[in-house]
């Protein structure tokens, strides 16, 4: 294949451009319009505009594949079906946000992943801080939802669950950033905020999740000395694959005439009981189709919630999403990626991916947000430089890039 020399690319003023300069241009743009469209500020902009943003960067991303990056060719073959596939994908189901991620996972080859973890952070943070305020001083709508006499609120994002879905992500960024310096005063921090967020939205499912995860990172965050804290350390991959597998099986077979199921629905808010409708509703499909959802985020989705909630049907699942909406294939490739970068991580005797992506997967198994760039980057870990680590430090700094695939 024939590749151009990144001499021929310059600025107006002689600066030679380089591969990591678009993908942070590319990544910045993505994780600020894709936030935006999912917060309240979107009653004030148009939905083609923020689109056309995402779609600058997706150029920048083909660019820097194509152009800057030095993938063998039969590794370009590969990435050019997956990225077909996933463009495809989104012409069928008008929604971009699989074809946006595939395009960051595979522009991310020789990017510093902890360079990556760090703009994701410092970026969603400060756009959630900005939401925040703006919602509590009326710029923007602070929506209030409600479930029997107790009030949601979203805070300028479209759902309770969005605004406790980015906590939860900013929480695994925070861990993954500091995963050394990591004590109990952060441990109880994470948990002080996990229970503000909870007073605030009344997401249950999403509050266990944070203590989840403190639990989860304690595991990996201590020296293994003992056979059973290396048995847990060495799961989380497996279970990156038993955890989706049960969840869609369960949903397929849901039935009513089940009292534990029932039972399992009524405690995932009627999860299984939605998934199991889009099951019969629109089958399993390769290529992914249009699925015609009516969700209560947004203005729209509160002013149905009040006076026809009927209307709702919403597959919250990740998983069940993949197999339904973006089709079977898509869905296989997200998952091998996924398990693909805890195995590799694993077998290197390096726990902290493989437990930050089980907290991924559990998570996904109850929300939308997996294959969304602006919640997950840690997807962005196949092909990027991830630093070795020991216990949580740096191995004499030593960062190794993922050049197999």
């Amino acid at each position: 294949m024939i590749t151009f020399s990144r001499d021929k690319l310059r600025w107006f003023n002689n600066k030679t451009i380089s591969g990591e300069q678009l993908f942070f241009a590319a990544f910045a743009l993505s994780l600020i319009a894709s936030f935006v469209f999912n917060t309240t500020f979107m009653d004030y902009l148009n939905v083609n505009y923020v689109n056309l943003v995402n779609y600058l960067a997706f150029a920048l991303l083909i660019v820097k594949i194509y152009i800057f990056d030095n993938f063998k060719w039969y590794e370009y073959i590969g990435i050019t079906v997956i990225l077909g596939l996933a463009f495809l994908s989104w012409r069928r189901t008008q929604l971009s946000n699989v074809m946006i991620m595939f395009s960051f996972i595979f522009a991310a080859r020789g990017i510093s992943f902890n360079k990556i973890v760090r703009q994701y952070f410092n970026i969603n943070l400060m756009l959630m801080l900005l939401t925040m305020l703006y919602s509590l001083a009326g710029i923007i709508k602070n929506l209030a939802f409600f479930r029997g006499t107790t009030f949601r609120y979203s805070l300028g994002t479209d759902y309770p669950t969005d605004f406790s879905a980015h906590i939860f992500y900013l929480c695994l960024a925070y861990c993954y950033l500091n995963y050394k310096k990591m004590g109990w005063l952060q441990w109880l921090g994470i948990l002080v905020i996990d229970y503000l967020t909870y007073l605030v939205t009344d997401t249950r499912v999403d509050a266990l999740l944070m203590i989840l995860m403190v639990l989860v990172m304690l595991s990996v965050s201590r020296k293994l000395n003992t056979k059973l804290k290396k048995f847990i350390a060495s799961s989380y991959w497996y279970l990156s694959i038993v955890l989706p597998y049960s969840y869609v099986l369960i949903t397929y077979y849901f039935t009513f005439s089940n009292p534990v199921m029932v039972k399992l629905d009524q405690a995932l808010s009627g999860r299984l009981a939605l998934g199991k409708e889009g099951f019969d509703k629109y089958g399993i499909t390769l290529l992914g189709k249009r699925v015609i959802e009516r969700g209560w985020g947004g203005s729209d989705g509160l002013h149905m919630m009040k006076n026809n909630p009927g209307k709702y049907f919403f597959i919250d699942s990740s998983f069940v999403r993949l197999l339904v909406i973006n089709g079977l294939i898509l869905g296989i490739i997200a998952l091998l990626i996924l398990v693909g970068i805890s195995l590799r991580e694993t077998v290197k005797h390096e726990y902290l991916l493989p437990a930050i992506l089980f907290l991924v997967v559990s998570s996904s198994l109850i929300d939308q947000h997996m294959l969304e760039i602006t919640y997950n980057p840690f997807m962005l870990a196949l092909l990027s430089c991830v630093p070795q680590t020991i216990s949580g430090g740096l191995k004499n700094g030593k960062v190794k890039e993922n050049n197999d695939w």
